[in-house]
């Protein structure tokens, strides 16, 4: 505690930015956990990171160039985190109840894409839900809502 105060204080002498949440973090977490769920079977399904691709391109309104970096830097944050802690305290910080209803929502429909729901993709889901407080009835909410999306998809 001591040492960010310090930190804070040497970033506000040096004139140097605030530690600070941009947007662009809030778009890199959204991107690990949906590239968590893409990949928490340990397999780099095509169609998972192409819906991973497109909710990132609508949501955040990204060109293709900029959705295919996004994807990337989070395919590799995702590898580099030590917990789900790190992304869920920003969700948490920074992120309305329906703002991570959405945020499941997307897990949900990533996870979807394959038409599997692997167990390790529903424990995964039903872990950031409780991390970031969702009620479970959103939790289910969404649930039912992207099999819904999917089955439209078809």
């Amino acid at each position: 505690m001591l040492s960010k105060i310090r930190k804070l204080f040497e970033q506000i002498g040096n004139s140097a930015d605030v530690e600070m949440r941009p947007n662009k973090d809030v778009r890199m977490i959204s991107a690990a956990l949906l590239a968590e769920v893409a990949t928490v079977d340990q397999r780099l399904d095509e169609r998972e990171i192409a819906k991973l691709s497109d909710l990132l391109q609508q949501h955040y309104k990204l060109d293709t160039d900029a959705t295919t970096a996004l994807v990337e830097s989070a395919l590799a944050r995702r590898e580099q985190a030590t917990s789900l802690y790190e992304f869920t305290q920003t969700v948490n910080d920074q992120f309305s109840e329906q703002d991570k209803y959405l945020l499941v929502l997307q897990m949900w429909q990533v996870a979807f894409s394959d038409d599997v729901i692997e167990a390790f993709e529903e424990h995964l889901i039903r872990r950031v839900a409780e991390l970031i407080y969702l009620p479970h009835g959103l939790f289910t909410r969404a649930r039912a809502e992207a099999r819904e999306l999917r089955k439209a998809e078809k």
